[in-house]
């Protein structure tokens, strides 16, 4: 504190020194130059402060003050002197020329109450911004604000806020601290503006605290990055600053609130978001000096989030649930979108859709209901299709309001819904069928708006279901037929060519004249009545033609209106008159019965004759339905020739190309179902005994699969060391000495991982590792002949894109050759042999895993893949569309696929551990039976039994299916699936021990368990023998699959990994 003498001068300037000390701590934030000490020491020239001076970054400035501190006051000015010196460097020229004659008034005393200043420059504003900054700043401005001295305006303002007193004088503040808001930088707003902001959110009068928080959220929306030291204002203090006004006593207040919290929501999460990328730039930049204060509690993105929809919940919350419907109004009009977006799709469908749905219990305000349905789309959008079903109840409510408005709100929403894509195809019908009756509605805007749903519904949907679907629930409702009439883009298009379309039509009409003289003269024959020559005669078939006439003069009528320029476009679409009876003689050139003979002239046109009394009338020929031929230049004229006959041509077209489409579709189903699994199944009763008949030792690597052709002549093998051979089933009895292959393949590359027959024995289809895909051609059926191999198509997969091929399989549809295949990377492709294109491609979401294996539906509608992460998924092969997926509960990988012999929709599986085959029900997603050759408890998710099933091989026999599977255990199983306790081993790679089966039901689930018996002394075996005891015959490494084929006899053909290929009976 200065103490002055009694006689002190207000006009006194104190020493340069005193005051420029006070300039010097303003802008080194506090720092004072010197303490006691230093001072002491500086008078005597042993101290300088030069580390202070240098944190002065405005060089004017700290030239100013190190001129001011000088010791010798001999070269201090006097303060107007250096007010002249730094004119326009220290201090700017605005200082001079507005800023200091302008707040001299406020030093008067006259203005001594802050309401009287805060009016003044609310008056002045316009002027003051103009001085300042220059012309007023656009809204949508961007960059750095320019204060220019507005911070020296900001501090006369702040100053008075507190001492106000009158309602419109706050008012005027808040609007004056809005209007500079965009002008000024962030720590200005942050630090000087919100304190006084926040101080106003609790002032007495309703309307200020209203006015105080819409500033607030407005200015805190301007603030494009926080400084380190306002990192937590939002949870730390603004919130909590206005959390009160939420339950405040006036409405006006509440609606406020109500009206800004998505967007008070959203400038806390940007904040948070900044805060975040703030850190991050921090840890990743090693040099910066800030890495230290990164590690700030607010670090943690994710507590903090949380923290923020607590608290912004809470609060959103109590507003839904206000007792005032404006405030629940407002909020659904004004943010709910937006707050959808803040708290994320499941809170988004938690909280705020589940309190929106209380507000149509509401029969009286139908102003809130009517606001459901204005902000239930946006809400929707974000949930997406799945709140469907929720929202159809509500819908169908809001289509029964008593408030015709609240309807008309409705059929909006429905109407954005459907063109969102949001309603289920079904619930799209049904909402067709209540909105159809609202094409009668009185009042014009319900009509409007189901004339708009409808439009959509028809946009969206194919023309197959607008007539077969649609137009029903319209047909009680339209007075006249309606079509899908032209768009503005079409008019537009058709207007563009309306000179063209003017010259064909011209020219048509002139080809048509010309020809139909010429036509004439050849024939011999003059019509009078188009050289405008009336005979006189008297037409005794006129009074019959009498309707039609009035019908075309009717037409007419109706059509005098059209426009001209459409007339001379499109051309008239008026009959012209119709000869009443063929000309004498031309009966038989014309009219014949039976099959007509090809018109030399390209305007005739076979039709059939109608069977009406006029016709007979006329040709005098029995009414019977001949086919005759027309001719444009002796019977009909041309226009009414196409109008009328053309139309009857291609419906009996169409009808007879539908007759036959349909009897080709059905002898195709006849011959698959057929042939539904194979031409030759095993014999009824059929139960292999283990007797090795063959064991073929030509692959050098894993053989991959094994396919007998559709005859059971041949059988094909793939093995890992790149070829394929094709082996006689008839040389696998037995009878001769040395079983070899008859054909080798080995020009694909790579390693062969599948293959299957095409088309019979004839052709066969193998794919490589490498992402080669081959169709070979087989002649091995011409005895005098040697057979051959060669191959005919070949495709090259991409491996990144699509990878190699696992899985293969052909059939027949009838009109295509499909060979359905499978990629590791989830494409499903069927390749068309005949036209050597795609007939689909589907695409596998990799989430569920790498597709193992495949299997198709006999009748080709569905296919069912697996997955390594043990996902079964259905496809819809006629529309192209997933169906469903399933899982089992252990989630392992699914070895192998199989459809069911007798039910349609099961598949059998073959499964990761614990030799487990399952049989699932697709269409329901249960398990109904499984196959456990495990010591392992059924069922159990436990795997001590590393075993598993590689290759099945399922049969319908006769009637009672059985199932083949061999896999990691060497072993080969036989599964009686009628009888499971008839079930058996047939062969092992060791003298296999005696078990059992026996059928239970786990959880629901039938299971067939394998347990081995105990042995006992001179217990004897009741099963079949396996062949030889002293040496064992089986497999001495992993089975990869199995097939069968029958020659005179039923045989098992098995591979292995180490290349054998053994063939038992």
């Amino acid at each position: 504190m200065r103490f002055y003498p009694t006689d002190f001068n207000p006009g006194y300037i104190p020493e340069t020194p005193e005051l420029w000390c006070v300039i010097a701590e303003l802008f080194t934030e506090g720092v004072p130059l010197f303490d006691l000490s230093q001072l002491l020491a500086y008078r005597n020239g042993h101290f300088f402060p030069e580390q202070v001076l240098n944190k002065i970054e405005d060089h004017s400035i700290r030239e100013l003050v190190t001129q001011m501190i000088h010791r010798e006051p001999d070269k201090r000015l006097q303060a107007e002197d250096y007010l002249k010196q730094q004119r326009g460097n220290a201090f700017p020229e605005i200082f001079y020329t507005f800023l200091q004659p302008y707040m001299a008034q406020f030093a008067k005393e006259t203005f001594l109450s802050a309401d009287e200043r805060i009016l003044v420059i609310r008056k002045d504003l316009g002027n003051i911004v103009h001085n300042l900054c220059g012309p007023d700043l656009p809204e949508n401005a961007e960059g750095e604000p320019k204060e220019n001295g507005l911070v020296i305006l900001v501090s006369v303002i702040t100053s008075c806020l507190q001492t106000l007193k009158y309602c419109d004088s706050k008012l005027a503040a808040l609007e004056l601290i809005l209007h500079l808001a965009p002008r000024l930088s962030v720590e200005i707003l942050l630090d000087r503006i919100t304190p006084y902001l926040l101080h106003f959110s609790n002032d007495s009068v309703p309307r200020v605290r209203a006015e105080a928080l819409r500033t607030l959220t407005k200015v805190l929306a301007l603030v494009k990055e926080v400084p380190r030291n306002d990192v937590n204002i939002y949870p730390e203090y603004i919130l909590p600053g206005i959390a009160h006004l939420a339950q405040d006593d006036a409405t006006i207040v509440r609606l406020a609130y109500a009206e800004n919290i998505a967007l008070l929501a959203e400038t806390a999460l940007r904040f948070l978001e900044l805060v975040q990328l703030k850190n991050l730039n921090m840890e990743n930049d090693p040099n910066s000096e800030e890495i230290g204060e990164a590690t700030h509690p607010n670090g943690n993105y994710d507590t903090e989030l949380q923290a923020l929809h607590e608290m912004v919940q809470q609060k959103v919350v109590t507003l839904l649930s206000d007792p005032e419907n404006i405030v629940k109004q407002t909020l659904m009009e004004t943010g709910i979108t937006r707050l959808c977006v803040f708290f994320g799709r499941q809170k988004a469908n938690d909280v705020l859709l589940s309190h929106m749905i209380t507000f149509l219990n509401d029969k009286n305000d139908w102003h809130l209901r009517a606001a459901f349905f204005h902000s239930i789309v946006g809400v929707a959008a974000y949930v997406g299709w799945q709140s469907s079903s929720i929202l159809k109840p509500l819908l169908q409510q809001g289509l029964s309001d008593a408030e015709e408005f609240v309807i008309v709100k409705a059929l909006n929403a429905l109407t954005c819904m459907c063109q969102l894509g949001l309603l289920q195809k079904p619930h799209v019908y049904e909402f067709a069928s209540d909105i159809a009756p609202f094409l009668c509605h009185p009042n014009l805007w319900i009509r409007y708006g189901a004339v708009g749903f409808i439009t959509v519904v028809a946009h969206q949907i194919s023309t197959a279901d607008v007539y077969c679907k649609l137009m029903p629930h319209l047909d009680a409702y339209v007075t006249q037929p309606i079509i899908q009439g032209m768009t503005e883009e079409e008019e537009d298009k058709l207007l563009a060519l309306k000179d063209f379309m003017m010259k064909s039509n011209r020219a048509k009409a002139n080809i048509v004249d010309q020809s139909h003289l010429h036509d004439s003269s050849q024939k011999g024959v003059i019509d009078l009545a188009a050289l405008g020559i009336t005979g006189r005669q008297v037409d005794l078939v006129k009074t019959k033609q009498e309707p039609d006439d009035k019908r075309a003069r009717k037409h007419v009528k109706q059509d005098s209106n059209v426009n001209e320029e459409w007339k001379s476009m499109f051309g008239s679409l008026e009959p012209p008159n119709i000869p009443q009876a063929l000309p004498k003689g031309s009966e038989q050139e014309v009219i014949q019965t039976g099959k007509p003979p090809r018109s030399e002239s390209s305007a005739g046109i076979c039709v059939p004759l109608s069977t009406s009394p006029q016709v007979s009338e006329v040709t005098n020929i029995p009414s019977k339905k001949p086919v005759i031929q027309v001719l444009s230049s002796t019977v009909l004229p041309s226009t009414y020739q196409i109008r009328i006959t053309t139309c009857k041509i291609e419906l009996q077209q169409l009808i007879q190309q539908k007759r036959e489409q349909c009897n080709a579709e059905r002898i195709a189903k006849q011959m698959m179902e057929n042939a539904e699994w194979e031409s030759r199944p095993p014999p009824p009763g059929w139960r292999p005994k283990g007797l090795l008949v063959a064991h073929l030792h030509e692959h050098k690597s894993a053989v991959n699969r094994i396919r007998v052709s559709d005859e059971h002549s041949l059988f094909a093998t793939c093995s890992n060391d790149g070829t394929v051979k094709i082996w006689n089933s008839q040389k696998m009895e037995g009878k001769t000495t040395t079983t070899r292959s008859i054909l080798t393949y080995s020009r694909i590359g790579g390693r062969v991982k599948t293959l299957t027959f095409c088309q019979g024995s004839h052709y066969l289809a193998i794919a490589s590792d490498n992402g080669a895909v081959q169709l070979l051609g087989i002649e091995a059926s011409k005895l005098p002949k040697s057979p051959k191999i060669h191959p005919l198509q070949s495709r090259i997969l991409d491996p990144k894109e699509d990878g190699c091929v696992v899985d293969m399989h052909h059939f027949n549809s009838g009109a295509q050759s499909i060979l359905a295949y499978a990629t590791v990377n989830g494409s499903l492709v069927g390749w068309d042999l005949r036209s050597s294109s795609n007939a689909w491609t589907l695409k596998h979401d990799l989430k569920s895993g790498l597709i193992t294996s495949f299997a198709v539906d006999i009748h080709q509608c569905w296919l069912c893949i697996g997955t390594s992460s043990g996902t079964m998924a259905c496809w819809d092969m006629r529309f192209q569309l997933p169906i469903s997926s399933h899982c089992p509960p252990s989630r392992a990988r699914i070895r192998r696929l199989s459809m069911h012999p007798l039910y349609q929709s099961w598949v059998i599986a073959a499964v990761q551990g614990n030799n487990e085959v399952s049989m699932w029900d697709m269409e329901t997603g249960d398990r109904r039976l499984t196959l456990w050759a495990s010591s392992a408890p059924p069922l159990s998710e436990l795997q001590p039994s590393p075993h598993s099933v590689h290759g099945i091989y399922c049969s319908p026999a006769d009637g009672n299916p059985i199932l083949l599977t061999a896999g990691s255990d060497m072993k080969i199983r036989f599964w009686d699936l009628a009888y499971p306790e008839r079930s058996y081993i047939v062969a092992g790679s060791t003298s296999s021990p005696s078990v059992s089966y026996y059928r239970k039901i786990i959880e629901g689930t039938e299971v067939v368990q394998e347990i081995q018996n105990k042995q006992k002394v001179g217990s004897s075996d009741d099963t079949p023998r396996r062949g030889s005891e002293s040496l064992p015959v089986g497999h001495h490494d992993i089975i990869t699959d199995v097939a069968t084929f029958q020659t005179t006899q039923g045989f098992i053909v098995t591979a292995s990994r180490d290349g054998i290929v053994k063939v038992w009976k």
